[in-house]
């Protein structure tokens, strides 16, 4: 039988960027409308059946309201599991829908819903879409066609060889202990406590270890990328120290804010290099959020790898299954 998942996160694009710079606003209404035409462009591919995640807002359910369940072909649901409305949901509908071998899932989210989501998971193939504020790991496109795109590979129509590619992350490893991941990027602040979960002050961040750096992204990764351009499928990851020293770079580290930064050291990562966290007490952002506090006591390090999330590329999904005459009547 074949299965997707969807995972909606209702808080995604809420934090204080929308108040400290220029970024976009998503609402939950709008939410409901991509989260409608995802179902629908999954259901086009004739997939048995549609899983959705609950949340506090009932963005499945209002999905579903809205187009009717007559109108849908295929199997579709709200995933019977407790919720403790924060991002631990998203980890455990990934982990459910590993269980109930879900063959793709479908992420409607930022950076942080991805990484909640790789957690748990890091086998079923992913169609990140964006909904986020400083998004780099999610794709902007048009949610029919990342549905159609996830039904394609959930059926098993092309193959994932093609065009799913493994994604890279940073593992952090405190007193030798593996406690959390990002997908992006791992960001030393000069903090003593979390607070504000999202980074927006520059003058706090003295390292950022990333796993991409593309010119063309928003937030932190943009420093290392407009000196050093990574792409998802490069092997190296970067690592840069921000203070004063001869190098000085422009980028556009929040939306409509573009500031000039001073760069001491940058290095490229190989896989599985470690590189130490010697700033202490810190805080270590993942993904652009504050997560982990770091004592003088503590020995904290982020190490690059390859074992990332599978995610699909949606336009060569869909071109491998033209060219399969999967559309023709």
């Amino acid at each position: 039988m074949s299965k997707v998942g969807i995972i909606a996160n209702p808080a995604s694009g809420k934090d204080i960027r929308r108040l400290v710079a220029y970024a976009s606003v998503t609402n939950n209404v709008e939410k409901t409308n991509i989260l409608r035409r995802i179902i629908l462009g999954i259901d086009a591919t004739g997939i048995d059946e549609i899983l959705m995640m609950p949340d506090y807002f009932g963005l499945g359910r209002r999905a579903l309201d809205g187009i009717g369940v007559k109108n849908i072909r295929a199997n579709t649901s709200i995933m019977d599991m407790a919720i403790n409305f924060t991002s631990e949901d998203s980890t455990l509908a990934a982990k459910l829908m590993s269980r109930l071998e879900v063959g793709c899932i479908v992420t409607l989210g930022g950076d942080g819903t991805n990484r909640d989501v790789a957690k748990s998971n890091r086998t079923i193939p992913l169609v990140p879409l964006s909904t986020g504020t400083n998004n780099v790991f999610p794709v902007m496109t048009e949610s029919t066609s990342a549905g159609i795109a996830a039904g394609i590979i959930a059926r098993g129509i092309v193959s994932g060889k093609k065009v799913i590619k493994t994604h890279k992350r940073l593992v952090v490893i405190k007193n030798d202990v593996e406690i959390d991941m990002a997908l992006i990027d791992a960001v030393v602040l000069d903090q003593l406590f979390i607070g504000s979960r999202a980074i927006w002050q520059l003058s706090e961040v003295k390292e950022i270890v990333c796993t991409r750096a593309e010119p063309n992204n928003i937030g932190m990764t943009c420093i290392g990328g407009n000196l050093h351009p990574l792409e998802s499928d490069d092997e190296h990851g970067l690592h840069l120290k921000l203070g004063k020293g001869n190098l000085k770079v422009k980028a556009a580290v929040l939306p409509g804010m573009v500031t000039e930064v001073g760069v001491k050291e940058l290095k490229t990562l190989e896989p599985g290099e470690d590189v130490e966290v010697r700033h202490k007490p810190s805080v270590i952002a993942l993904d652009g959020e504050r997560e982990i506090t770091v004592t003088p006591a503590d020995r904290v390090k982020i190490r690059l790898q390859r074992d990332g999330p599978p995610v699909v590329n949606i336009e060569k999904t869909i071109k491998e299954a033209v060219a399969k005459g999967f559309f023709r009547n």
